[in-house]
């Protein structure tokens, strides 16, 4: 007895040992995080009032609209699932796919006509408010002209958006696909209208990501959005945004491994180290649909000239520029548009790089026009940077040397740059536009009117006018590039602002990264970045 009994205990012993050893659990996939840099704080985090960059990339992480533009230059369906197209171009019917807020809530069609009509009441701020024009009535209502309700946008029912336009507009698909036509949730904008200013449960989002955390002039962290309806291809979990002005510094940065990313317009890589990293072979590079270019305020004298205009404009050497300071091989700048932007495929000049003889006369009849005897002071503004100040540097030289004319230069933080320019509170500044959309209206439509806050120079003519409105209207492709290049003269012989280059974009990313084939028509989508699979370990012989 006294046998079994020991052995009865040692069973049970036993057991209880392999109970309190529990198997490990499974092991669980390494969080996928990304960390990247912007070089100044988004201006705001509401998609309805997005007109730079840096903030439309940030929107961008959190919202989708109707179409996406893929990083192989594909527009493709998004929050639609389909679209439908009156034969006469003029009815745009879309089906949603019944997707989700962050917090769980549907996304309707309701959440679209919302916050379009949001954008174009004549009380709501946006810049970009003319990119709504295309749909009926949307230009009349922003005069006051018209109330609200007249817009031409109804959501049918929760999943049917029908949106009704003024003329046919090629580039309509292309239009929505842009961070303004994102929507909101129009009952949480109702509720907490200041929704938008900081990360809390009142920050709802539609798109791969949602706002986990944001400290202001610091960093951002989005984290992934589990009720984004695609959210199975967003690879990345978490993604953190820091905040560093200094090229130099952000660069330290990535090179320390505290980045991921340097580059692209959100974070330049510093020009005085690009030649080390193209030999090193670790510089990716594309064209892209921006242009770097002096804005002259034609309400300002003597900007009222045009021959004025044209003499600084053809004084600069734009060679010089691009070989000795931004030195990423973009293309001088002779024409308004770049190529490839919205089937301008052909390169187009239409005047002459560093025309010295042809700025002169200009200056004279400047001169003439304004009866005064030269020129007087003027300030050229541009943004806080190492390669604006370059920029600002040899364009103070060109004009000293080829025109004898003294302009001094100013540097401004971003946003309040921003604000003189809109506000027109400057001479002439150093700036630059990037494409909001994959078609040349994307620039030409800023200058159809003067009222326009994204008009910089405040210019406007009855014949580009005209013409921007025939191109709507010409049946062929070939038609239209005929009749906006036409418009492009126009705008060119009077000069309110002068290009200066084309960009050639550059970045670097880590190896452990990967993005979808970016194309020069295509977008880079910050959310579409993977983290390639660890090589598999080979099992010991």
């Amino acid at each position: 007895m006294n046998r079994w009994f020991t052995f009865f205990i040692l069973v049970c012993l036993l057991v209880c040992l392999m109970g309190c050893h529990s198997p490990e659990p499974p092991s669980e996939k390494p969080r996928h995080r990304f960390r990247m840099n912007i070089s100044h704080e988004p201006p705001t985090m509401d998609p309805r009032r997005g007109s730079e960059w840096i903030g439309c990339s940030m929107h961008y992480m959190l919202f989708e609209g109707l179409m996406r533009l893929t990083p192989s230059g594909d527009l493709v369906p998004a929050q639609a699932r389909a679209v439908e197209i009156s034969d006469d171009r003029l009815t745009y019917t879309f089906h949603l796919r019944g997707t989700q807020w962050s917090d769980g809530s549907p996304v309707t069609a309701r959440d679209f006509e919302y916050a379009w009509k949001k954008i174009i009441d004549p009380t709501f701020g946006a810049v970009s408010a003319p990119l709504l024009f295309p749909i009926k009535n949307a230009e009349k209502i922003k005069k006051g002209e018209l109330p609200v309700h007249k817009m031409g946008v109804t959501s049918k029912d929760d999943l049917t958006l029908v949106v009704s336009l003024e003329k046919p507009t090629p580039y309509f698909l292309d239009l929505v696909s842009f961070c303004l036509f994102f929507p909101v949730n129009h009952t949480m904008d109702v509720a907490h209208p200041d929704w938008m200013l900081e990360a809390s449960p009142h920050f709802l989002s539609n798109g791969p990501f949602v706002l986990k955390s944001w400290k202001h002039e610091q960093e951002i962290v989005f984290e992934k959005n589990e009720k984004y309806w695609d959210a199975p291809l967003i690879d990345l979990d978490d993604v953190h945004v820091s905040m560093v002005a200094d090229e130099n510094t952000a660069l330290s940065m990535y090179e320390k491994g505290e980045l991921d990313i340097i580059g692209m317009v959100v974070s330049p890589i510093p020009t005085d180290a690009l030649h080390h990293f193209y030999d090193q072979g670790v510089v990716k590079s594309h064209a892209a649909p921006a242009t770097t270019f002096i804005t002259f305020n034609t309400t300002r004298f003597p900007f009222t000239s045009p021959h004025i205009r044209k003499a600084l404009s053809y004084a600069i050497d734009r060679s010089q520029i691009v070989h000795n300071i931004t030195q990423l091989g973009e293309k001088v700048a002779t024409s308004l548009i770049p190529t490839g932007l919205g089937g301008m495929e052909k390169d187009r000049g239409f005047f002459q790089d560093h025309d010295i003889l042809k700025a002169r006369e200009e200056l004279i009849l400047g001169l003439r026009e304004l009866q005064i005897a030269k020129l007087p002071k003027v300030t050229l503004e541009y943004s806080a940077g190492e390669i604006n100040l370059k920029l600002a540097q040899a364009l103070q030289q060109h004009w000293k040397k080829t025109l004898g004319i003294k302009v001094d230069i100013q540097q401004f933080e971003h946003k309040l740059l921003l604000d003189r320019l809109v506000n027109r509170t400057y001479d002439l500044a150093l700036a630059f536009w990037f494409a909001q959309y994959n078609d040349s209206m994307s620039i030409f439509e800023r200058f159809k009117y003067k009222k326009n806050g994204k008009n910089y120079p405040a210019w406007e003519n009855p014949e580009y006018i005209r013409l921007i409105d025939k191109s709507a209207n010409d049946l062929t492709p070939e038609e239209r590039i005929k009749t906006l290049t036409q418009a492009e003269k126009v705008f060119l012989d009077e000069m309110p602002l002068t290009p200066l280059y084309h960009w050639q974009t550059s970045f670097m990313m880590k190896d452990h990264l990967a993005l979808e084939n970016l194309k020069p028509k295509g977008a880079f989508d910050y959310t579409r970045i993977t983290v390639k699979p660890l090589p598999s370990k080979k099992e010991p012989s």
